[in-house]
């Protein structure tokens, strides 16, 4: 009877060690909420609904490690959009054709070398602005890629696929990555492919962000995404830089960015679009809460083009429930000039508007 007892604590030893050196975990976001819209058009262009990613995207995940010793782990993701409002698993986005659309990676990390992953996953320079932008590039009211660049990494188009990424480990606060994503296109090596660089640092209240982004669109017959001016052209190549801090005083957390876009076109003798971008935004603690706050702007500095900027304003309120939930609300507002349509704007010059309340529960 000892004996037999003795084998299965040693059976229950090992079958503990083994599950401990694996995890899968299961996780999520519903975000659901009245929003009113309104594109800007001539006569009545408000839409009223119950929206999806009011704050955030809804979303369903699943992530696991696996211990394989040495201090090194396999890492895995899978993360879909869901759209909420009408229940449709996988949703498409933009910049995608649904399934595991927000992230599908396998890799390696090592406690002394870094992280290696393969797969879809968020390009680089979308991991430097999402920790700059006080709306974390989430939700309807003011994603910081809805204007930023002209516009060319909005929605999904800000992740990147058939690619490879390393980010280094933190050392005293600084870290780097890289990312390349491949075009797989017959002939060509460059056609459709993408390159990021980017470096931080990130040391109590001070989080600087660099980031480079190029990507290659020759041949594909892709149009700049200016909306107007000047004339949509095949695009070569897009390159951005962009530069951008928080700095949190504990009463209030600032934020700003600079960004600088060049796009150039593949036809020949063709002008070059170039934009610059500007953010100022706050974050700050109320009550049990957080408000949230933003200015950005789109600068055309293409040679030629005249009343070609846009500016947007947004605020908004998250009201904590609890860990896991929280109440909001937010208001934006997008002034095109003349010549040009960002956001979801119906015509060139149009000022569209967005409303939002909702409930969001993460899991």
């Amino acid at each position: 009877m000892k004996k037999s007892l003795l084998a299965l604590a040693v059976l229950g030893a090992f079958a503990g060690a083994a599950s401990a050196q694996s995890s899968v975990t299961v996780y999520g976001i519903v975000d659901l909420g009245f929003s009113s819209t309104d594109t800007g058009a001539t006569g009545n262009s408000r839409v009223n609904g119950i929206n999806s990613g009011g704050q955030s995207a809804s979303r369903i995940g699943f992530k696991g490690t696996e211990d394989l010793g040495n201090g090194l782990k396999a890492l895995f993701q899978l993360e879909s959009t869901i759209a909420a409002d009408t229940g449709a698993a996988f949703a498409a986005g933009t910049g995608n054709s649904g399934g595991f659309n927000r992230f599908a990676t396998v890799g390696l990390q090592s406690a002394s070398f870094g992280t290696v992953l393969l797969g879809r996953q968020t390009s680089v320079i979308k991991d430097a602005y999402d920790q700059i932008d006080p709306f974390g590039d989430g939700g309807g009211i003011a994603p910081i890629s809805a204007i930023f660049f002209n516009g060319a990494l909005s929605g999904d188009l800000g992740r990147i696929s058939n690619s490879v990424k390393y980010t280094s480990n933190s050392y005293a606060g600084f870290k780097a990555n890289t990312a390349y994503s491949f075009g797989e296109n017959v002939g060509s090596t460059s056609a459709n492919s993408s390159f990021g660089l980017g470096l931080g640092y990130a040391n109590g209240p001070l989080n600087v962000q660099y980031a480079y982004h190029n990507a290659d669109a020759t041949g594909t017959g892709i149009a700049a995404p200016g909306n107007g001016a000047p004339a949509l052209q095949p695009i070569s190549k897009t390159k951005i830089n962009l530069l951008g801090a928080t700095y949190d005083f504990g009463v209030v957390k600032l934020h700003g960015a600079f960004a600088d876009t060049k796009v150039d076109s593949a036809t020949v003798g063709a002008t070059d679009a170039k934009y610059r971008n500007y953010l100022l935004g706050v974050s700050a603690p109320v009550g049990p809460g957080t408000i949230f706050a933003s200015y950005s702007v789109n600068d055309t500095r293409t040679a030629g083009a005249t009343n070609a900027d846009t500016k947007k304003f947004a605020i908004s309120y998250s009201y904590d429930l609890s860990k896991r939930t929280n109440l909001y609300t937010g208001y934006s507002k997008t002034s095109n000039d003349a010549n040009v349509k960002l956001g979801t704007s119906a015509a060139n010059g149009s000022d569209p508007s967005a409303f939002n309340v909702g409930i969001r529960h993460k899991f």
